[in-house]
Parts: structure tokens; C-alpha cells; sequence
């Protein structure tokens, strides 16, 4: 099977899974507790959750709940994994593009 017909069947099959089964979100969950120091007893407090992602090139960040921090963090990960899905399949497009059609042939150097 030629290279093409290979780099083709591979796209096709890639684009076929490139369904999310879910909401996707950018950003990062957190958890954090916080210590707070009265006289010589220390007092743990939380846990608190926050959602952080980039919105116009500023960093937003949100207080969730329990379970709202565990959905958007599985969101978060669908996200990522369509990432890397969409990497793979540039690439493969650039390889086939290039096997497509002829490049601009090279100048020999004296």
C-alpha cells in the first residue's frame, strides 16, 4: 500500500474519534486548604476549590464547589486529549499534503 493511501486511511480514522464525549473546558482545578494560626492552635480550613484559565489574555479564577470542581476538571481532561488528538492530526495533514502534491525542487549549492 503506498504511503499516501496509508497517511489517508490514518487521518480518516483519527478524524472518526475526534467526537468528545462530553463538555470541554481549558484551565486548572485546584484544591487548597488553608491554615489559619490562633494563639499556638492552628486550624485547618477547607477544602476550597478554584477553576483557573486565560479569558482576552488575563488569568480568571472561580471558587467551585466539590462537585463542580470534579465535572469541570473531567472536562479539562477531555480537553486535553482533544489537543492531542488535533496535534496528531496536523501533523498527518502536513504529511499529506506534502505527499499530495510536488515541493519546490531544491537549488543545488556550488
Amino acid at each position: 500500500m503506498s504511503q499516501l493511501k496509508q497517511l489517508l486511511q490514518s487521518f480518516n480514522k483519527q478524524v472518526g474519534d475526534i467526537r468528545p464525549e462530553g463538555y470541554i473546558l481549558q484551565g486548572s482545578v485546584m484544591r487548597r486548604n488553608l491554615q489559619r494560626r490562633a494563639g499556638d492552635i492552628s486550624k485547618t480550613y477547607g477544602p476550597y476549590y478554584l477553576w483557573t484559565r486565560k479569558i482576552n489574555n488575563k488569568t480568571v479564577t472561580q471558587a467551585l464547589t466539590a462537585e463542580q470542581a470534579k465535572i469541570i476538571k473531567e472536562a479539562i481532561q477531555r480537553n486535553h486529549s482533544l489537543e492531542q488528538r488535533l496535534t496528531r492530526l496536523r501533523s498527518l495533514s502536513e504529511h499529506i499534503i506534502y505527499a499530495m502534491s510536488p515541493g519546490v525542487t531544491k537549488r543545488k549549492r556550488v
